[in-house]
């Protein structure tokens, strides 16, 4: 009877000491014995009771797996975790205390892993060899010089070698350049040592000033918002363009975080105080924490008007902006604007910084057709879901690191290229692959462009450096205008 007692008394230790990655956010960890109550009442990331009336799982993703509405986790988890897709979410699918699928964390998408990563996935993860690396970077690189050189399908560029491409590759060159500032950013850029984030900022303001879409009749929406500092700048920038009318205009910051310091809008900079304008704005800032996935804009009670002609619903034209929406989530969004265009919203204007296109997910990518363009596809239909495309996208996506290495423009037979340089698994130089990297990053971004084109109907999209590279190697953004009377 004492050694049972001896053996349970051990077994209870053990579980005190043991910790466990927390289901809800990865980033952090609790005694297993305290899950469950961590769980249920003290995680910051925990799940609403009640989820709000905007909330439509998946919304959002272009392009599901097949399989995926009846698919069990343990059949096809793995695919839905990389994907960033809902039922592999854990704040949507985990009841507080199921300890399911906790063996590893990956914090990618704030998501867990399942315990076991099989075979073909640990082989499609294997660096390829320099024949799989041109079978893929050259259409892609030939596509995208086709976009912004004009190069006819019957051009002569079809017989180049990939290294002749990538020659032609102009890093931050083939797009214009225009690094606009606004006065809402003037009293932060004074006080500020370091200028890349108050630049950044007073240029996405100033391309909305530039655009006219700094007008109160708007709402604007902040997706992956952060703490909301450029939504307190957008704000002061619409009051100052709109002194009469500008309490009307609300703001909506949208993230899937809960950030414990938010931006205030009456905070002091090194004991500089906050301009009324900035102050005021806290009272029109209203927080959305949903993962962009998941977010069906026309649901938002914010967003729902009545006709004053007619007496009839309607929804509010709203402007979507970003400074930092990495990969896929840029992807989400413009899919979230689609949703709310068909819905009978209107979408006056758009202002996207593009970033870590290594983040991007197939499945969330707006324009398969488009890609297939360039990635083969082995579906009959550009449409449907491809295994094999799938894995290419990958492949590609992590060949965007490469652009950002170096962060003034370099060509290939240049100076910077080094005869001593260590061999790399594509066979591609130090300044080759930097312009590869760059190509099927602008490669994916006009493809986005394509899409706000044809899908949202606003024919002057455009992709513009709105800041230099000096700056930020991440110096590109997408802006589109669509003003109606």
């Amino acid at each position: 009877m004492v050694g049972k007692q001896s053996n349970l008394l051990d077994a209870n230790a053990n579980v005190a000491k043991t910790r466990v990655p927390c289901p809800y956010d990865p980033s952090h960890s609790v005694d297993l014995h305290k899950l469950k109550r961590h769980m249920a009442a003290l995680c910051n990331a925990r799940p609403p009771e009640i989820w709000p009336t905007y909330t439509a799982p998946d919304c959002n993703i272009a392009l599901l797996p097949p399989g995926y509405t009846h698919d069990s986790f343990e059949e096809a988890g793995a695919l839905w975790k990389e994907e960033g897709l809902g039922k592999a979410d854990p704040r949507l699918m985990l009841k507080p205390g199921d300890l399911t699928y906790m063996s590893t964390t990956s914090r990618v998408f704030s998501d867990w892993a399942p315990p076991e990563v099989s075979t073909s996935q640990k082989h499609e993860k294997q660096p390829l060899d320099r024949q799989s690396v041109e079978r893929l970077l050259k259409p892609v690189v030939l596509s995208y010089l086709r976009s912004v050189e004009e190069l006819s399908a019957e051009s002569d560029a079809e017989q180049c070698s990939l290294s002749e491409l990538l020659i032609r590759v102009r890093c931050s060159e083939e797009f214009p350049t225009d690094v606009r500032s606004h006065s809402a950013l003037d009293q932060k850029r004074l006080i500020k040592a370091n200028q890349k984030h108050a630049q950044q900022q007073a240029s996405i303001v100033g391309h909305l000033e530039k655009r006219g879409l700094l007008d109160s009749k708007y709402a604007f929406i902040e997706f992956g918002s952060g703490k909301g500092e450029l939504s307190v700048y957008v704000h002061a920038a619409a009051v100052a363009a709109n002194p009469d009318t500008a309490p009307d205009s609300h703001v909506y910051l949208v993230d899937r975080k809960v950030f414990r310091q938010k931006f205030k809008a009456d905070q002091q900079d090194n004991g500089v105080q906050k301009t009324q304008d900035h102050r005021d704005s806290s009272q029109q800032l209203e927080r959305i924490n949903i993962d962009i996935r998941d977010f069906d804009l026309a649901s938002l009670e914010g967003l729902r008007a009545t006709d004053p002609l007619t007496g009839n619903p309607v929804l509010r034209p709203i402007i979507a902006y970003s400074k930092h929406l990495c990969g896929g989530a840029t992807d989400l969004t413009l899919k979230c604007l689609e949703r709310y265009q068909q819905a009978g919203g209107h979408i006056a204007g758009v202002a996207i910084a593009l970033c870590c296109h290594h983040a991007c997910r197939y499945s969330m990518y707006v324009d398969h057709e488009y890609l297939s363009t360039a990635v083969a596809s082995h579906s009959t239909e550009s449409s449907q879901w491809s295994h094999d495309q799938r894995s290419d996208f990958r492949h590609l996506a992590s060949m965007t690191g490469w652009a950002i290495n170096l962060s003034p423009p370099v060509s290939p037979g240049s100076a910077l290229e080094k005869d001593s340089e260590p061999a790399h698994y594509s066979g591609l130089s130090y300044a080759q692959r930097v312009c590869a990297g760059h190509a099927v990053k602008r490669f994916l971004d006009i493809g986005r462009v394509r899409f706000v084109r044809r899908q949202l109907g606003m024919d002057d999209a455009e992709l513009v450096y709105y800041t230099l590279r000096t700056t930020s190697p991440e110096n590109l953004a997408l802006f589109a205008t669509d003003l109606k009377d």
